[in-house]
């Protein structure tokens, strides 16, 4: 299954309903560099297993860079920030499993809910779990893995009632290196973040200082550059340039608009400056990107 780029990058907050309300569950097999070049820092309210078939995938949680290979796993708890990229020029093919925990979870208070899956949903331990062979409780983590493909490929009568299992199986062999922690967990420098995401996300096309930035995560200007790059592996300005470029691409397959319309639109006053950005993203000037758009959609020009 390819995943549009844009989709997986538009917004810091991810909107897109993962299985149904019914049954919050799903799993997507992706390619990095072939379906797309990385999957930009964002978070859900699900939880997230990232696990890798073939290659290797750099896995961002919260300011932690992990390499995934094959064979192993990147637990994602609720409410993370966290992005996918390519390891150098290496490829990797890995599937997405994702699913809300309030499916595990009793409607009436019980040991589960309350001692493990409750705190695993509040994210209350440390930032991410790498599952690898070296990991207490991989062999049974992987096992349950491969029960989730096994059910998901063929989808028998009942398989929902199969895939509850295998996910309560994941989840205790979990348990076995990932355990609830009390006291200071860092979550407040991760809200700041998102804050700070979701404002740009309704406001990139005004101006945005670095000074704007850093007032509203409250810190100084020099210790905010540090920040930002620590949690998205990036500086401040390059992220807002980049999603700023990403806005417009939309802009430019969605509409008619005048490219230098859609540029000042998109926080860019200068449209040489904008030309350049894009490119050096996308490989093509933003007409080029636009006629490419137009012919994927049967459109004669």
């Amino acid at each position: 299954m390819r995943i549009p780029e844009d989709e997986l990058s538009r917004g810091c907050y991810e909107l897109k309903e993962h299985g149904n309300k019914e049954f919050p569950f799903n799993i997507y097999l992706c390619s990095i560099p072939q379906d797309f070049t990385g999957v930009r820092v964002h978070w859900h309210q699900e939880m997230e297993l990232i696990v890798v078939k073939k290659g290797g995938v750099l896995v961002t949680v919260d300011k932690e860079i992990y390499l995934v290979k094959e064979g192993e796993a990147a637990v994602v708890l609720p409410g993370q920030l966290h992005g996918i990229a390519q390891d150098g020029w290496a490829k990797g093919e890995y599937e997405n499993i994702i699913f809300r925990l309030e499916m595990l979870i009793s409607r009436e208070e019980d040991v589960c809910g309350a001692r493990y899956l409750i705190p695993l949903e509040k994210g209350e331990g440390k930032t991410a779990v790498h599952m690898s062979g070296e990991s207490p409780g991989y062999e049974v983590f992987m096992e349950g893995i491969g029960r989730l493909d096994c059910l998901c490929k063929e989808k028998a009568f009942g398989y929902e009632l199969g895939v509850k299992s295998a996910l309560f199986q994941i989840a205790a062999a979990l348990f076995q290196s990932w355990k609830p922690q009390t006291g200071k967990s860092g979550k407040g420098a991760r809200e700041r973040m998102k804050g700070l995401l979701d404002y740009i996300e309704e406001h990139y096309g005004e101006r945005i200082t670095i000074r704007d930035a850093a007032e509203r995560c409250y810190y100084s200007q020099s210790h905010f550059m540090k920040y930002f790059r620590q949690y998205m592996g990036i500086s401040f300005v390059e992220y807002l340039n980049r999603y700023r470029i990403s806005r417009a691409a939309g802009l430019l397959r969605a509409t008619e608009r005048p490219i230098s319309l859609i540029a000042r639109d998109c926080g860019f006053d200068n449209l040489s400056y904008f030309n350049r950005l894009f490119r050096r993203d996308y490989g093509m000037t933003p007409g080029e990107y636009r006629k490419e758009g137009k012919k994927d959609e049967g459109i004669s020009l």
